[in-house]
């Protein structure tokens, strides 16, 4: 009896450890957005790669927020798999973050207040 409980136990650990890969149970319980990654471009002037669990998967975006307060939004990925972190590259000649997560490649270009992957473009709002 001992050894299945064991065997058992070591089932469900490897299942929760496997799928904490893809989805992080205290997002789901939470319902908070995490902030991946977070670039300050000036003084009081932010990039942030964010992650919600979306019911799917995670709802992944680029949120740029200003000093004033205003806080502009540009949706990528609506039901990706979670990002543990990012790795990100401010390139002032171009007004550029590049964001690489998940074997992904982002930029946003905060000027024109622009999201660009994969052939696509998209405007923050």
């Amino acid at each position: 009896m001992k050894p299945l409980l064991l065997v058992t136990a070591g089932i469900i650990l490897a299942l929760l450890a496997l799928g904490s890969f893809f989805v992080w149970a205290p997002d789901v319980l939470s319902g908070n957005e995490v902030v991946v990654a977070r670039v300050t471009i000036r003084q009081g002037e932010y990039v942030e790669l964010t992650q919600k669990w979306a019911g799917d998967g995670y709802l992944t975006s680029v949120r740029h927020e200003f000093p004033s307060g205003l806080c502009l939004r540009a949706v990528g990925d609506p039901d990706t798999r979670k990002a543990w972190n990012a790795l990100t590259e401010h390139q002032t000649n171009s007004a550029c973050v590049i964001i690489l997560f998940n074997t992904k490649e982002w930029r946003y270009y905060y000027n024109s207040h622009c999201l660009s992957f994969d052939g696509q473009s998209r405007a923050a709002q």
